[in-house]
């Protein structure tokens, strides 16, 4: 199936005659390649970053992430990214740099710093691919200086942030926190909401269920206190794209209702705060996507892959050809919902 690309496409998929409205994927990842001997050669500003080489891998260390892992090499190689979208028949993809390097652990100064390198690294690398979009990261453990860079990168040409589901210490609905919504709001930025690796209950740390539950678990607490603590409804011009099909948020809506009915005088009705949320569409079966899509409407779901992890959808039409739906609605999830949600230009 094709998302009405303009690239040709594989063997994998079923062929569908080209149109004009290119095929986005909107949840994909990128670590800028000159990001680790910039570090290096910024060692004095960045002194709570560590860079640790092997013979194949470089693992980077910063305070409070937990277990390093090392930096996959494929998130660095923007040439294996294209080929991948080729493959696929993408056009184009929306880039986040990886959430283990959100860095909320770094002190308010190097955070500063470390956020100014990785977006400038990345929009650069963006620029150079013709074919990516990339998102801002913002230092969320100082709320002045998350809203210095939020205003600094959409001078210089972003068009969307993406931020983890915490904040270091605290979490999304911490009241500090409020002036960074009202910007967000005002200037309608789009917000990637991530959930981290190592976040979720400790339980899940064995079976590979980080990626399984664990992001999910992150996701879900993330939202529900922005639901309850009435930060999406008070500033309606807020948009969160949610990953991983919104983790069990939509499943679990009827409960969160249930909530709040039980205690309407201390809960903000969830059904308030919904119209900020919008929906990656990693679900991997049809089911589900029909479900999503019921739950959210068909102009709340975006194409998503999670390239270049293990856990990705590495064939991410499919689920959306297995479905079926019908051309508007296809047209929707692969190209229209992306470019209205991040205003990207419209086709010539």
């Amino acid at each position: 199936m094709r998302c009405r690309s303009r690239r040709s496409r594989s063997s994998r998929g079923s062929t569908v005659a080209p149109a004009t409205d290119p095929c986005v994927d909107a949840h994909a990842h990128l670590v800028p390649p000159a990001l680790v001997d910039a570090i290096e050669r910024s060692s004095a500003k960045l002194p709570s970053v560590g860079v640790h080489r092997d013979d194949a891998t470089v693992t980077l260390t910063l305070p409070g992430l937990g277990t390093p892992r090392p930096i996959p090499p494929v998130l660095l190689d923007r040439a294996r990214s294209h080929a991948w979208m080729d493959d696929q028949g993408i056009d184009v993809q929306v880039v986040g740099v990886w959430a283990d390097l959100f860095g909320y652990g770094l002190p308010a100064g190097e955070a500063a710093y470390w956020h100014r390198l990785l977006n400038d690294l990345l929009q650069e690398e963006a620029a150079a691919s013709g074919r990516m979009v990339p998102l801002a990261t913002l230092p969320l453990q100082d709320t002045a200086l998350a809203i210095s860079e939020l205003e600094r990168v959409l001078a210089a040409g972003y068009r969307g942030v993406t931020i983890g589901c915490s904040a270091g210490a605290d979490e999304l609905d911490a009241d500090r926190l409020d002036e960074l919504w009202a910007a967000l709001a005002e200037h309608r930025v789009p917000v990637v909401m991530h959930p981290g690796f190592h976040a979720g209950d400790p339980r899940t740390r064995v079976y590979g269920m980080p990626n399984t539950l664990g992001r999910a678990y992150d996701t879900d607490v993330a939202v529900a206190r922005l639901l309850y603590s009435g930060r999406l409804a008070g500033h309606p011009g807020l948009r969160i794209l949610l990953m991983h099909g919104g983790g069990a948020v939509p499943y679990l809506w009827g409960r969160l209702q249930r909530n709040h009915a039980l205690d309407p005088g201390g809960l903000a009705d969830p059904a308030t705060g919904i119209d900020a949320l919008w929906f990656d569409s990693i679900v991997y079966r049809e089911r589900a996507l029909s479900y999503l899509l019921d739950f959210a409407g068909a102009d709340r779901v975006l194409l998503g892959s999670d390239y270049p992890f293990p856990i990705m959808d590495p064939e991410p039409l499919r689920v959306v050809r297995d479905l079926d739906p019908a051309p508007d609605v296809r047209q929707r999830i692969c190209s229209g919902n992306a470019h209205a949600f991040f205003g990207l230009p419209t086709p010539a």
